[in-house]
Order: structure tokens, then sequence, then C-alpha cells
């Protein structure tokens, strides 16, 4: 019997997709007692999504496997856009890197099929000692003042799992969100309809993207790296009430008359589908004991490929926090994961409908489509300009005039760094389940002797000009610009890469308060020794 059900565990995660397998990883290289279980019989091979932004590189390679992403994908896949006459024009790509001011290892999105996403966190997770359990689904909750009760479907029989959390990362169509009636809100675009399908074809270069625009509509073809499969994406026109099934047939025969296409010849399809753009999310991601994320927590229209980011990045955000408060922090910290990620769901929200509504103006039209498309992505998708401002765990700046980025920013990266067998980059230090402080400054480190030191890293960042340091030298000056150091000043970070507080180095009252008087860390990561 699978020790899952014999045995309670801190956290139930119900979903194996990205969200749910990126809040495993999590918990996994934390420490903490998990399962989770995913009600299909097996993994899926449907491509979905097909590009993993540069924020989400950033979190794949804090959790260990951003490097099977970066081999199996690729950066660079241009687009050829084609009329109804069969003219073409060549494109570069539809995903735009980041801007050097983002200060990231990774600036290029990369186009990779959702299905290999899923087999490098499973890959990940499997090295830090976890099972997905298969065909196992819940059926019922309650919870209590301690914890949670889930009864299960397996193929072994029913059972109860008793667990301290339960996050359902189980999708659009989230039993966990339907046991504790937490309903999408929003709206469904009837006109925007398409047709969806991993297909396997003949007569096209796996070079590129390929588009056609036509009276009818648009037609792409995607070629998915290191596949042999290519993802069909077909508007429906808007007077079909009612669409034809997806057939291997109804989709030759749309290439034949839409694109002109009678050479490409689709000889298998191993996922057809029919999809309707909703756009919709939860009041609230958490009941209780009980949270939503990713699928399961809001949809919206593939433009700008936020959904899968959207949804590894809600895992991201919520497993430190579990983890520290199952650990003794307060409770009150598990309050900000709906706090901070739900206002970006609405953001992504917004920005996707406008994104999709002036794409699906051109799409009768070559050149205005690929005028459309070429705006699809930016600094905004990327979602490195994610930020918290107004959290309850950003601290206000004592001196607005600091330049810089800012309590509730994203921490950026800066190479270049010198120490004693050291030479990397500020990402170097950050990575790893701990909170972070880099003390700018060539003089005395802060005073904060009561800190457990495994949970608080504390780096001297000196610079470039600095003697010999017991820390690390900015020799090429990246950290202090990137940073807008003057020197004198303290940074602290969270695990999650994201500035809780910025002050002067000496300010050491300012640091410890933080650490030690707010509610949230009280009994965990201002623990006094």
């Amino acid at each position: 019997m699978d020790s899952i059900f014999s045995s309670n565990v801190d956290v139930l995660i119900v979903g194996a997709g990205p969200t749910g397998l990126t809040l495993a990883c999590d918990l996994a290289r934390r420490g903490i007692s998990h399962c989770i279980i995913e009600r299909s019989d097996s993994y899926s091979v449907a491509s979905r999504a097909k590009t993993i932004m540069p924020r989400s590189l950033e979190v794949a390679d804090d959790l260990g496997f951003v490097e099977s992403i970066v081999s199996k994908g690729v950066t660079d896949l241009p687009a050829r856009y084609y009329n109804d006459k069969g003219d073409f024009i060549d494109k570069p790509g539809l995903s735009i890197p980041a801007t050097p001011e983002q200060s990231t290892p990774y600036p290029d999105p990369v186009w990779i099929a959702e299905f290999d996403v899923e087999a490098a966190l499973r890959a990940r997770y499997a090295q830090l000692g976890g099972h997905v359990k298969l065909s196992t689904t819940a059926v019922e909750l309650s919870q209590d003042d301690n914890g949670v009760t889930v009864a299960v479907a397996a193929p072994e029989g029913g059972r109860h799992v008793r667990a301290r959390y339960v996050v359902g990362a189980d999708g659009g169509k989230s039993t966990v969100r339907k046991l504790i009636d937490r309903p999408l809100v929003g709206h469904t675009y009837e006109n925007q309809r398409w047709y969806l399908g991993d297909v396997r074809l003949q007569g096209l270069n796996p070079g590129r993207m390929h588009i056609w625009a036509s009276e009818e509509g648009m037609i792409g073809l995607t070629p998915l790296p290191g596949t042999d499969i290519w993802q069909l994406q077909s508007t429906i026109p808007t007077d079909i009430e009612e669409p034809e099934k997806p057939s291997l047939e109804l989709y030759q025969a749309m290439l034949n008359r839409r694109a002109g296409a009678e050479n490409i010849v689709v000889a298998h399809a191993s996922w057809l589908s029919i999809y309707r753009v909703n756009v919709r999310m939860v009041d609230s991601y958490r009941n209780g004991r009980v949270f939503l994320a990713g699928d399961a927590a809001h949809v919206h229209s593939p433009a700008g490929g936020q959904g899968m980011n959207t949804g590894m990045q809600d895992a991201y955000n919520l497993g430190w926090k579990l983890a520290a408060v199952l650990r003794g922090a307060n409770a009150a910290l598990l309050d900000t994961y709906d706090e901070e990620r739900r206002p970006v769901a609405r953001a992504v929200l917004e920005d996707s409908t406008k994104r999709l509504g002036a794409t699906m103006k051109t799409v009768t039209d070559s050149r205005s489509l690929s005028a459309s498309l070429g705006k699809i992505s930016d600094d905004l998708t990327s979602g490195l300009l994610v930020s918290y401002p107004d959290s309850s765990l950003t601290q206000p700046m004592a001196d607005e005039s600091i330049a810089g980025p800012r309590p509730g920013d994203r921490a950026p990266d800066a190479t270049g760094l010198q120490g004693d067998g050291f030479d990397g980059s500020v990402f170097d230090l950050l990575r790893g389940p701990h909170w972070t402080l880099l003390a700018f400054t060539d003089g005395p480190l802060p005073s904060l002797s009561h800190i457990d030191r495994s949970e608080l890293h504390v780096h001297r960042m000196a610079r470039p000009d600095a003697r010999a340091v017991d820390g690390f030298v900015d020799r090429e000056g990246n950290a202090y610009r990137v940073y807008a150091s003057n020197g004198n000043e303290a940074v602290l970070i969270r695990p999650d890469g994201y500035i809780a507080l910025r002050c002067k180095c000496d300010d050491e009252t300012e640091i410890n308060d933080y650490l030690h008087s707010k509610q949230e860390f009280a009994a965990n990561y201002g623990k006094r020794k």
C-alpha cells in the first residue's frame, strides 16, 4: 500500500501539472512532508502551453531543473506569414527577449512543450525523492482547526488522507475548487474559439513557425522542439454556431482550404481539442486550510504565454510560506499568498485579453497579423516586472528618493562577484531555500547575532577597489550599479527572490525589527538562539 495513505502529511497537492510539480519540488527540497496526487492514469502528452518565460526560468534555476529546459527548448523560432495567395514574409519570432535593464541570466523565453516542462519537473522531483501518485482523485473534503481530511479514490480502493494543508493545482476544471465552493468568476468569449491539436505532418520546414491568414481566420503551426510534433492553432469563424468535432480529416481539409497548402500532409494527431477563451478567476485563493493555484484559481487567454508561467510562480510564492508556517511561523503569513498573487492574476487576465483582442482583429491579413503578433510579448509578459509593493511583507523605504529596485520588486541578478573560492553572481548567492541579506559595505556587517544563519545568509558586497574583505568583491561594479547603491546599504531578499527591505546597513534596528517583530516571523526566521 502506498505510504501516502497510511500516514498523515503536512501538505497534500492535488494535480501534477507544472503548478503542482513546482510546489512539490519546493516542498521536497525544504524537507516538508507532502504528497502529490493526479487523477489521470498517465502523464499528459498534450502540448498545451509552449513557452516558458524568463521569470519562470529563474524559478527553474533555483529549483534545480533549468538545464533540462534550456537544453530541450529553443530560444530562436522565427515565423513565416502567408497570405491566401501563397506569398509569404519572414519575421523574427513571437517571443521578445527581456531588456538588459531586467538583469536576468535568462532573458530569452524558451519554446518548449508543456509536457517537456512537466517531464523536467518530474525528473527533478524524483531526484529529491518524490513520486507522483497517479489514478488518484480527491472526491470529498472537510476541514477543521487542525487540518483537512480528503477522501480519495484510487485503483486499490478509497482512502482518506489527513493533511495540515491542501493545495488544489488541478486545472481549470478543478475538483478542489468545487469542493470548497470557489467558482471561477468572469466571462467566456464565445466568439474567440480555436481548434487545437498536436499533429505530425509532412511538407514544412520545422525550423520556424508557419502562420496563414485568410478570410476564414488564421492557422498557425508551431514545431515543438526536440520532437516531430507540431502544435496546430486555428481560429474558428464567428458565424459557425456549433463547430465540427476536431478530427484529422477536418484539420487536413482546413489546411487545404484556408492555407492553400495541399502539399502539407497531416499524418497523425495525438491531441485534438476545441478551446474557448475564458477569462475568469476566483474571489479568493484561500479557504481556511485549502489553497488554489494555477488554472484552478485563474484562467485566461493564451496571448503572451502566461498560463503555465503564472501557475508556476503561484506555487513558488506559496511553497516557502507553507514551509515557514509548518515550522512555526504565524499562520497569518499564508494570507499574503492571496494578497500578493491574486492582483497578479487580475493584471494578467486584463493584459492577455487585450493582446488577444488586438490579434483577433488582424487574422484575415498576413501583414497586420505579423504586426500584432510581433507585440504579443514584452518585458511585462516576461514575469520579471511582477512586484508586490503593497504586500504586508514589504517594508516601505524611509528614503523614497533612493534609486534602483525597491522593496516588493524582484531582486535582479548581477555578475562579477569574487570571493574566497567563489566567482559568480548574485543569483548564485540567492539560490536555495533561505533568506539573503546583501550588505553593500566595505565596513562592518549588521549585527544579527541572534538570527539563525541557516535561515538567513548574510553577504558583504564590497566595492570594486576594496582590499581583501570577508565577503565578496563586486569586481566589475555590476551589483552596485544594478542595485543603484552608494554603499552603507542593506537589501533583505525573501526566499522567492523578492526584496523585503532596503535600508542603511548600519540601521540594525530596522533590520532586526523586520525579522523579529513581525508576527509572520516571530517563531521562524526571527528565531532567537
